[in-house]
């Protein structure tokens, strides 16, 4: 009998493992666009070690249920076990996540905040699982009370509290999206939809079989024989299929934990890649080749597992000069105005072409300068971002200040653009336009005589602050003496997120969606750019002074970015940012060829005596193109992604870097191992991967961005002052 209730439990337990991790699958496809639906059964296979030992573990335990219920508890006890049971671990994870959210908050080391957690988490499981039994009986003394009264009897069946929690989940659900759905829509929904869908699979098999014994026996062997030989594919995943790791690798879903929990397992030589799954190591246990070893191009060794030794000349990846001869129309030191804004992509503005007209002032503005089209940050969030513009440098070159969290303050020896013109007799004003620049992030600032933390406050608004800091630039503009020159930047923030519709905005589309309310929010603050651009040209003569305008990083609303969000990755859209230049030359042309925040710094070391480049800027001076109307003369802009705290960690800093050339954009995600190559300019989303058609221009990308890397890594500052061994893994 008990191998009976053992077959019978299997079967269903079986199949709501796969119905889990297709569920899984099924939930990425519809939510990632690089997911295809091919990719599920390979996605099943990934999780079929943990359906397997699933069904086992479970067949013994409902069999064993199974025996409790026929020989133990009534209706009535059960329901109350299933009752405390939901609301002990509702309390659990309520009190674990709200104890991790305080905890990261204030304790700087990752480490030791999760060790925190984790202490709370066991102190609060001793606490629940001690009240557990005072909660059940309660409960079980509601139950039978409740149930004991007339028509009121199918309370004390199990399956009416299963059927009301479900139907709880589903209307707390609905009233999510209904309530915030910014919030609802970018939750990762596979950790809902699996396990409902594995429970609603594996109670209807349960009583598909119950009416078909005689076929349990089959369906468990068949069933079983089918999750092991996915299993065994996905293990020894062939190569020409390793676009379905885009399903399991680094995503929010139990098959992409278990692969990355596998990992360091299978890792044999301790190169960071694997043979197995995809991962391409054509030597598992040689670190000295795998996909993530830099090629040494003609020495006839496949370093990077690519299949065939590379041909590269380097010297075609190369820069522009950071200074040329100083041009004349222009006073000895010129007023130097930066005028930034937070999380703004140059195609969606007025300038670039947006459907919508929501920069009508800045397009009217630009008539009168000098628009680069294509410009890039280096990163995609503004402490990775800002480094580029005030230092043409990664971050990763950036000298950091240890802090109890990031954003860490710069170095008081880092040379940024507020420090150059700081010892050139510049009176420096900075007036920031939001808290996260004041309280939590202050460091940056260094070089600047005069920060104005004020303005901001005396909004009534936390994001729409540009009314306030515009006054108080104006007020920097009108009242400025002629003893010394005038650098002002001022920073706004109010069409960052969240996304709220301004007090007097202009309503775009119905309103109701985060594009809606981010154009509006960026028309309002069109209107306030308008009073300060005119302001400068009203008060100074064109000769006296140059305007820069840009964005820290760009924003995103497509397929790439569903949390509609300027996100964690390199590409293109959050990193094509806005580059208007207005100086006594070139008002009115417009520039096309790579350039990017990397080159203010030198274009404005240009234009003073006595400031030579510093040997580890990455820009070129922009004059040329000021002056002649030319592209800037470089071949190649980077981006990059790394992460300086990561060096505590003992994990891996540089997590993604990107080589674009005017034609070709290649990128690697190492958090994910992916690499792609995409046409940039036609391929707005990154999407046309032609990495497998043009293989030999794809490796030479692929060595190019090793190159930098390596060059990166020599000159890797960050916070790796702190750590005395930073590992194997950069």
């Amino acid at each position: 009998m008990t191998d009976r209730r053992f077959s019978t439990t299997l079967a269903p337990c079986l199949v709501a493992g796969v119905a889990f991790f297709l569920a899984e699958a099924l939930y990425l496809w519809a939510a990632v666009d690089t997911v295809r639906l091919w990719m599920a059964p390979i996605h099943l296979g990934v999780g079929a070690p943990l359906v397997v030992v699933g069904a086992l573990v479970g067949g013994l335990g409902l069999s064993s249920w199974a025996s409790l219920i026929k020989e133990g508890p009534q209706p009535a006890s059960l329901s109350a076990w299933i009752l405390s049971g939901v609301l002990a671990s509702g309390l659990f994870v309520v009190g674990v996540a709200g104890a991790a959210v305080t905890l990261e908050d204030r304790i700087a080391t990752p480490e030791l905040a999760g060790a925190a957690t984790a202490l709370v988490a066991l102190i609060w499981l001793a606490v629940l699982g001690f009240g557990l039994g005072i909660l059940r009986k309660a409960i079980g003394w509601v139950v039978e009370g409740v149930a004991a009264r007339p028509r009121l009897g199918f309370m004390a069946s199990p399956w009416t509290w299963v059927a009301a929690a479900v139907g709880a989940v589903v209307v707390a659900i609905i009233g999510g999206f209904q309530v915030a759905p910014e919030v609802f829509s970018v939750l990762p929904w596979a950790y809902v939809i699996a396990p409902a869908a594995a429970a609603v699979a594996g109670v209807g098999s349960y009583l598909l079989w119950s009416r078909r014994p005689d076929q349990i026996d089959k369906a468990n062997r068949g069933l079983m024989a089918a999750v092991v030989i996915l299993g065994l594919f996905a293990f020894f995943l062939p190569m020409r299929l390793e676009n379905a790791r885009q399903s399991f690798v680094d995503r929010p879903a139990v098959a992409s934990h278990f692969k990355a929990a596998v990992h360091p397992f299978l890792d044999f030589d301790g190169d960071g890649s694997l043979f197995f799954y995809a991962g391409g190591d054509c030597a598992p246990f040689d670190p000295d080749r795998g996909p993530n070893q830099p090629e040494i191009p003609n020495d006839g060794i496949d370093q990077n597992c690519s299949g065939f030794d590379l041909v590269v000349d380097i010297a075609d990846f190369e820069g522009g000069p950071a200074r040329v001869d100083r041009p004349d129309g222009i006073v000895d030191r010129p007023h130097v105005f930066l005028i930034t804004t937070d999380a703004l992509s140059h195609p969606h503005t007025t300038v670039g072409g947006y459907r919508h007209d929501v920069t009508p002032n800045l397009a009217d503005w630009a008539s009168r300068a000098t628009v680069f089209e294509t410009a890039f940050s280096n990163s995609t969030s503004t402490r990775l971002a800002l480094p580029g513009l005030l230092l043409s440098k990664m971050n990763s070159q950036v000298h950091l200040m240890p802090g109890r969290r990031h954003p860490y303050d710069y170095h008081p020896d880092e040379v940024t653009l507020g420090a150059m013109l700081n010892r050139q007799g510049y009176r420096t004003v900075h007036i920031m336009g939001a808290s996260y620049f004041d309280t939590r992030w202050s460091g940056y600032q260094h070089g600047y005589q005069e920060v104005d933390n004020r303005a901001y406050r005396r909004s009534d608004h936390e994001i729409h602050t540009a009314p306030e800091i515009t006054e108080a630039a104006l007020d920097v503009i009108h009242g400025h003496d002629e003893d010394r020159p005038l650098h002002l930047w001022i920073h706004y923030f109010d069409h960052h997120g969240p996304y709220i519709f301004p007090d007097d905005g202009k309503r775009f589309g119905d309103g109701d969606s985060n594009e809606d309310r981010f154009n509006s929010e960026l028309h309002f603050a069109d209107r306030h750019w308008k009073k300060l651009l005119g302001a400068i040209e009203e008060r100074f003569e064109p000769h006296e002074y140059i305007i820069v305008f840009t964005s820290d990083h760009g924003e995103a609303f497509d397929a790439n970015h569903p949390r509609e969000h300027h996100d964690f990755s390199v590409f293109t859209r959050p990193l094509h940012v806005p580059l208007i230049i207005q100086a006594p030359w070139g008002r009115g042309q417009r520039i096309d060829g790579l350039t990017g925040h990397i080159d203010v710094l030198p274009t404005i070391a240009n234009l003073l005596e006595g400031e030579e480049p510093d040997e580890d800027w990455l820009g070129e001076s922009l004059i040329p193109s000021l002056t002649e109307g030319t592209p800037p003369e470089k071949a190649v802009i980077y981006s990059l992604f790394y992460i300086p705290e990561a060096a505590r960690r003992g994990e891996r800093r540089f997590q993604m870097i990107g080589v674009r050339t005017d034609e070709w954009y290649y990128f690697e995600n190492h958090r994910r191992g992916e690499r792609r190559l995409v046409r940039w300019r036609e391929d707005a989303l990154d999407r046309d991967d032609f990495s497998r058609r043009e293989p030999e221009i794809f490796e030479t990308y692929r060595y190019v961005a090793q190159q930098k890397l390596k060059w990166l890594l020599e000159r890797e500052v960050g916070l790796t002052h702190m750590v005395d061994d930073l590992g194997s893994r950069f």
